[in-house]
């Protein structure tokens, strides 16, 4: 009884928990499709009126745009660069140097946003550089770039480095190496971490807010309609942002799988 009582008690505080955490972006995406335009309940029916008007918007599209620029430029530069800096700090043979590299790479998804923002800020108007979208992309890249060298190093955590060796004992060269075996082998790690990094990018803010001047984003131009009032327009583009990371995200995770499950190579293998 005792023990069938405590299960009870988990499972309730477990739901607790996940209605806290999810209730509010339930709210905003029932009220996207509400067919009144006050935010209020019981709804009376559904509509998809109020995502025709967020299209409508003129703002929208240069909005929506800016944001794919800066998503992509996120996933590549950061990806790539990400990926460099954890293969650079995995050939490392001192494990301090290694752990403070590591540690050191960390600190941008540590430090407070609004301190990065503001810095950053700071950083180009003593360059003599305006306010731009090019200031915003390199602000998403180093948000970004923490996240993309964690999980890479992950990867490479278990990466079978012998591989190569023996590739480079068969006479291969170190672009054929990367090409026929490494690429192929962290592929889906890869992909993953630079999914991650745009869907950071779609959803980062503040240190938006503080480089990107006149230019706009969705999260941006989201903040500006609501300083005129809430209109379900704003969940509509809320919704839209909410399905764009939730399929991001997902597709980066199957690409973790992907790579946590693929087969490695035995030592008869690597004889042959």
């Amino acid at each position: 009884m005792v023990s069938g009582g405590r299960n009870v008690l988990a499972t309730v505080y477990l739901v607790a928990v996940l209605f806290y955490l999810y209730a509010p972006v339930a709210v905003i995406v029932l009220f996207s499709f509400a067919d009144l335009p006050r935010l209020s309940m019981p709804i009376e029916g559904l509509t998809l009126h109020w995502y025709g008007d967020a299209f409508a918007n003129p703002l929208l599209t240069t909005a929506l745009w800016n944001s794919l620029a800066l998503a992509l430029i996120s996933a590549l530069v950061a990806g790539g660069l990400g990926t460099a800096f954890a293969f650079g700090a995995m050939k490392v043979r001192r494990t301090r140097v290694r752990g403070a590299l590591l540690a050191a790479s960390l600190l941008p998804a540590i430090v407070p946003l609004l301190v990065i923002g503001i810095a950053l800020a700071m950083l180009f108007n003593a360059l003599g550089l305006s306010q731009s979208l090019r200031n915003a992309a390199f602000g998403h890249v180093l948000v970004c770039l923490p996240f993309v060298i964690l999980t890479m190093n992950a990867r490479l955590e278990t990466f079978d480095f012998t591989i190569l060796e023996s590739a480079r004992d068969l006479g291969a060269s170190p672009f054929r190496a990367f090409r026929d075996i490494t690429f192929p082998l962290i592929r889906p790690s890869v992909l993953g971490a630079a999914l991650l990094a745009a869907a950071l990018s779609l959803d980062e803010f503040v240190v938006t807010w503080f480089n990107i001047g006149s230019h706009q984003t969705l999260p941006v131009l989201v903040w500006g309609l609501m300083r005129q009032g809430i209109n379900p327009s704003i969940n509509a583009l809320a919704s839209l942002l909410l399905f764009a990371l939730i399929c991001l995200v997902t597709v980066s995770g199957l690409s973790g799988c992907r790579a946590r499950s693929a087969p490695t190579v035995s030592k008869q293998e690597r004889m042959h």
